[in-house]
């Protein structure tokens, strides 16, 4: 008898460990990291054509200073706002310095190289098809270094809740606990002085967001490299989280790029702090990754980092 109750108890253990896993949904199945220039007629040829609307939101500053934003949304080809069951990952994508919510999308019902990409790699099935929401880090009355490294307040208070509350992502609602709840299924990727928002993003919203993709720039933590390292992995472990929680993919576009040797250092001395930060070949061995193209300090960088980390990224 006793022998049958630790028979019972072990096989329950299991179904628990199993329906576990089911229910989190963790991918555990990651291509490798190893990034691959994209082939130069790789979006030629593509059929299944996303389009690019507009979003308007309300936001305010954490002292009460209230103001109306515009962002782009790419939305996926084939796309049915009355299609309730279908669910989509979202990657929140920022400009660079002297840029706006038009500069990856250019318009509403326009064509970019950036939409170009997208929607090949959909099509190709190289990802599966996700919202794009692209704003503006800027804030009326507000300098553009603090607005970059302050708009992680605007995104997890006023952006994501409006945003996900009308297109039909992972949240089952846009409660702290609901957005928490689908940190997995979502992204924040920068450019420049976007990349400076995505590392104070990291910062602050490990709540919301597990994946995140800088692009050609560091941390907005002043020049020491090991400082700024430091500083993110204290955010990890005031939020509660730890090395298996998030995944970072940075880019810069080559030694040619401005944003190369301040990244490049923050990078390194990241890889230093283990137990935060395990750099990887593939995200099953680990949450850091660094690589560079041939795109140099432009918006052609991002999207030659997102064709390869975007394949790593969202949960299953």
């Amino acid at each position: 008898m006793k022998k049958l109750i630790v028979c019972l108890l072990a096989f329950m253990l299991l179904l628990s460990s199993c329906a576990c896993a089911e229910g989190n949904g963790r991918k555990t199945d990651f291509p490798d990291n190893t990034f691959v220039e994209m082939d130069p007629n790789y979006t030629t040829g593509i059929t299944q054509r996303g389009k690019t609307v507009m979003f308007r939101y309300d936001a305010q500053t954490e002292d009460g200073q209230a103001y109306t934003k515009n962002a782009l949304v790419y939305v996926p080809y084939g796309y049915d706002a009355e299609d309730t069951d279908t669910r989509y990952n979202v990657l929140y994508l920022m400009h660079g310095h002297g840029g706006g919510y038009t500069t990856f999308f250019r318009g509403a019902g326009s064509f970019s190289t950036m939409q170009f990409v997208l929607d090949a790699m959909i099509e190709k099935g190289h990802i599966k098809p996700l919202l794009v929401v692209a704003p503006t880090y800027a804030v009326p009355n507000k300098d553009e270094g603090w607005c970059a490294a302050n708009f992680w307040y605007e995104l997890n208070n006023y952006l994501i809740p409006a945003f996900e509350s009308t297109y039909h992502t992972y949240a089952a609602d846009v409660t702290p606990e609901g957005i928490r709840a689908s940190r997995t299924h979502r992204a924040y990727s920068g450019f420049s002085m976007g990349s400076v928002s995505c590392w104070a993003t990291f910062e602050h919203s490990l709540d919301q967001i597990a994946y995140y993709m800088p692009c050609c720039g560091g941390a907005s933590f002043g020049g020491d490299a090991a400082l700024a390292a430091q500083r993110l992995a204290d955010s990890v472990a005031k939020a509660g989280y730890t090395k298996d929680d998030f995944f970072i993919y940075a880019g810069c576009g080559g030694e040619g790029d401005v944003g190369y040797s301040g990244m490049t250092a923050q990078i390194n001395a990241m890889s230093l702090l283990t137990d935060t930060f395990v750099y990887c070949e593939n995200f099953r061995d680990g949450n850091l990754y660094y690589t560079q193209c041939s795109g140099g300090h432009s918006t052609r960088s991002v999207e030659l980092i997102m064709y390869g980390g975007l394949p790593a990224f969202f949960d299953d």
